[in-house]
């Protein structure tokens, strides 16, 4: 593979985008546990639990489920399954990245890369 300042640069810029989700995800982790991992968040789920607990048994047109959980959903999240958080996070943006990559150069990229010959050296048919 031949080395050039573009992919040297798209290079790079994947390597951003992957430090930003890493460190966007470490930073969401920490906001979890600081917001939701206290005393008072606890308390307030608790409460939160009882109310959907009692909104559960009233006749209503929606039926109401309280939730199952003891913990806040969002503390279990990214205490529990942070790997596979930050893996789909990775894989996503990778995915995404590569798509438009591949958008942009085929946009500016040139066009004697694109034209082809026929075996046998004859032209192609739309090339006439």
């Amino acid at each position: 593979m031949k080395w050039s300042w573009s992919l040297a640069v798209w290079l790079a810029a994947y390597l951003a985008l992957i430090a930003g989700v890493v460190v966007g995800m470490l930073q969401m982790r920490s906001q979890a546990f600081a917001v939701y991992g206290t005393e008072e968040a606890q308390a307030e789920w608790d409460a939160w639990r009882d109310d959907a607990k009692k909104m559960e048994e009233q006749p209503g047109v929606v039926k109401r489920r309280a939730p199952k959980s003891a913990q806040p959903p969002a503390l279990v999240l990214m205490r529990d399954h942070f790997g596979v958080c930050l893996g789909g996070g990775l894989v996503l943006s990778s995915v995404l990245f590569g798509t438009f990559m591949m958008l942009v150069r085929g946009a500016f990229g040139r066009a004697d890369c694109v034209r082809r010959r026929a075996v046998g050296g004859h032209s192609l048919p739309y090339e006439q």
